[in-house]
């Protein structure tokens, strides 16, 4: 299977050292050019990681229009990855944005976010706990609602 990634869930993965989940759990990962373009800026964190990390694995969407319609409602990164996902069918979309995520359920994608991968590792047996790992991505600043870290948890059975 295919994941392509926004931003932020690469992002929070190189935070707790766990992008290497993303190449056990799927085939093959890719990230739109504007993904890329994002998390790599010498501002970001962690953008050597992630430059390393998505050499090989960044795609030109070639539905640019479908791209500036998406755009006006969420950010480039997000409308690319969603825009870039169809275009690869069947792919899963990595985003954690709500938004995001219903623009690219409504286009009939199959949606994970951060926490998804997560669980799918834990259940997988690639990690032993979550709990730590969403304490380590909160101290570092990655906005995680309490209500997805409840369920997240409780899915986890780690409450």
């Amino acid at each position: 299977m295919i994941v392509i990634s926004d931003s932020s869930p690469l992002i929070s993965l190189a935070v707790i050292e766990k992008l290497d989940l993303l190449g056990e759990l799927y085939e093959e990962i890719y990230a739109p050019t504007a993904v890329f373009q994002e998390v790599v800026r010498t501002d970001k964190p962690f953008a050597r990681e992630l430059k390393l990390f998505l050499n090989g694995r960044t795609e030109e969407v070639k539905n640019k229009m479908a791209v500036r319609m998406l755009s006006g409602d969420i950010g480039a990164g997000e409308a690319e990855a969603i825009v870039l996902a169809l275009e690869r069918w069947p792919a899963v979309v990595l985003i954690d944005d709500l938004k995001a995520r219903r623009f690219a359920k409504m286009n009939g994608l199959d949606v994970i976010g951060t926490m998804g991968i997560l669980l799918k590792a834990k259940k997988d047996g690639l990690i032993k706990e979550i709990k730590p790992l969403i304490s380590e991505l909160v101290l570092n600043g990655i906005r995680i609602s309490k209500k997805i870290m409840e369920i997240t948890l409780q899915v986890a059975q780690e409450m």
